[in-house]
């Protein structure tokens, strides 16, 4: 009698466990990426590939992909809002501008929606920025430092000229983490008696062109170029190369950094046109923020501490590997697409 007692509650218990099983497989999740980058980025691919990796694991959850390639803070806010009137199980969101996001993201998460901050964190205190979960994403003021130092420790080995003038070429007067960027970059030439300019060059190339070349013939003493896309900095090198400016990697003339894993910085390091470029971890970068935030709906989990995906310096020495893991991960079709140089 007392075994029997033993086996029926022993398949009670595995019962109620497999039902429960069950109805936690049966609860489906809808979570949204409310982006910046749009097809017209190499990133991207980064983000799509890697929500795509989620879903397999988690075929309970469906992400999306919500961005335009149109970029501004407005259209971006337009989008944001209308996500969050979807009522999705959570959204994934780069905190471009602070004071633009506060208000849409603060009923959200007021609404029960939870949040995660990717790529651009709101950079203000704990007890002044948005109360999302956490931030997963790289450091964008320790991109633009690592590189200047980087580039200080290639000048002082004689590969590459000391810094006379740097310009920090961004598209995107708004964006905080392009601030960001250059901010770390200006302390990296602090000491060197490098004068330091940020300059607005939009995202338009005939526009950028001719405003950097306007600047650096008004700024000869100029001999390192930042640009905080990699898509801008062929832009950069045709501007220099077509002034006489000897913009390759050598120990004379311009020298061009970049940022990003893309299949134009990467072929610019290969080429000797730049001289390094950053990884900020982007495949982490879509798949993270989705498992925190599916963690956080079935276990109440919520993180600790925000994740530094990167900077991951990028240069002549390893841009071999990073070209096979990118093609890998694109397609060698995709990968030369976006090779513009």
């Amino acid at each position: 009698m007392q075994v029997a007692k033993k086996v029926a509650a022993a398949t009670l218990l595995a019962t109620v466990a497999m039902t429960g099983a069950a109805m936690a497989q049966e609860e489906n999740y809808r979570f949204v990426m409310v982006s910046h980058i749009g097809s017209n980025d190499a990133n991207m691919g980064w983000l799509t590939e890697s929500l795509k990796t989620f879903e397999e694991k988690y075929p309970n959850v469906k992400t999306e992909y919500i961005s335009t390639n149109n970029y501004s803070v407005q259209e971006h806010v337009r989008l944001l809002e209308q996500a969050i009137a979807t009522n999705p199980d959570g959204i994934a969101v780069p905190i471009v501008d602070s004071d633009a996001f506060e208000g849409p993201l603060r009923r959200a998460i007021e609404a029960g929606i939870p949040v995660v901050a990717f790529n651009i964190p709101d950079g203000r205190p704990e007890g002044e920025r948005i109360p999302y979960l956490t931030y997963v994403g790289g450091d964008e003021y320790l991109t633009g430092l690592h590189l200047g130092q980087y580039a200080l420790a290639q000048a002082e080995a004689g590969n590459i000229p000391a810094p006379t003038g740097v310009v920090c070429a961004s598209h995107d007067a708004a964006h905080q983490g392009l601030k960001a960027r250059c901010a770390g970059m200006n302390a990296a030439m602090e000491g060197t008696g490098a004068k330091f300019e940020e300059l607005f060059i939009g995202a338009e190339p005939a526009a950028a062109r001719n405003t950097l070349q306007s600047f650096l013939q008004a700024n000869p003493d100029t001999n390192y170029i930042f640009t905080v896309a990699g898509w801008s900095s062929p832009w950069a090198w045709d501007v220099a190369n077509d002034m006489g400016l000897s913009p390759d990697v050598d120990n004379e003339g311009v020298t061009i950094l970049t940022v990003d894993e893309a299949p134009v910085s990467i072929e610019g390091i290969r080429a000797g046109h730049l001289l390094a470029a950053n990884s900020q971890g982007f495949w982490l970068q879509g798949y993270a923020p989705m498992e925190w935030l599916y963690w956080n709906k079935t276990l109440g989990y919520e993180p600790k501490a925000d994740i530094l995906t990167g900077p991951v310096i990028i240069n002549a020495e390893n841009a071999d590997k990073w070209a096979e893991l990118v093609r890998s991960v694109f397609g060698d079709e995709e990968y030369d697409n976006q090779n513009t140089w």
